[in-house]
């Protein structure tokens, strides 16, 4: 196995490890689609916490790991996610933020900014106007990177994770209704051509990727 291979495998079995200590399970989805793992996490602290891999290590030489943790609707918490696209020999995309779940000025948002400000691995790229709206002005971006820059990815992806699941649900509030900000977040994202070219250059048929971006990826709440 590649060392990038290991180092990613990792990194998801480190963040099913910490949601599984912080939540639980809520719903496993292997769907008819082999190497791929679905599982969902919730807790009194959030709503739901969500890593998708693919393993198509034999067949596309790809390893990707898509995770989502969002507030009880109730709270403004930012919304994490980290994604990691993974070849044998480089990463060729990784992404990390912490997006604004309806309050951009939330002291979780100003941590994140100010831990990440220095990173001199982290190459600045110019957004698409949907990521533009709903990724913060801290979100990290790199790609083409190996072993030694994926190593300084990955320690912030989960020290910012820590930090995430020791904060989140804090400023719940009784009464109060953000789920409209979160619901904003995922038709965004839907807008991504990426996320559908990537399902189905991994063999989903476009039904099934409108169904899985849909439904498991960037779920609303109805």
């Amino acid at each position: 196995m590649s060392e990038i291979f290991e180092k990613t495998i990792a990194c998801a079995d480190a963040i099913t490890k910490r949601f599984t200590e912080t939540g639980s399970l809520d719903s496993v989805n292997r769907w008819d689609f082999p190497k791929l793992t679905d599982t969902v996490y919730k807790s009194l602290r959030y709503r739901r916490a969500h890593i998708c891999t693919v393993d198509a290590r034999e067949t596309k030489k790809l390893y990707l790991m898509h995770v989502t943790v969002m507030p009880h609707i109730n709270d403004n918490s930012p919304i994490y996610g980290f994604d990691l696209v993974a070849g044998p020999t480089k990463v060729s995309g990784a992404f990390l933020d912490y997006s604004s779940g309806g309050s951009p000025s939330h002291y979780m948002m100003n941590w994140f900014a100010h831990n990440t400000k220095d990173l001199e691995w982290n190459k600045p790229r110019e957004l698409p106007d949907w990521a533009k709206a709903i990724f913060s002005p801290s979100f990290v971006a790199i790609g083409a990177v190996g072993a030694e820059e994926l190593d300084a990815c990955i320690n912030i992806g989960l020290t910012s994770l820590d930090h995430y699941l020791e904060n989140v649900g804090n400023t719940q509030e009784s009464g109060a209704d953000y789920h409209m900000a979160q619901n904003r977040y995922c038709q965004y994202q839907k807008m991504n051509p990426r996320t559908p070219a990537s399902l189905q250059h991994l063999g989903f048929s476009e039904h099934e990727t409108r169904d899985f971006v849909a439904n498991i990826l960037f779920p609303e709440i109805v």
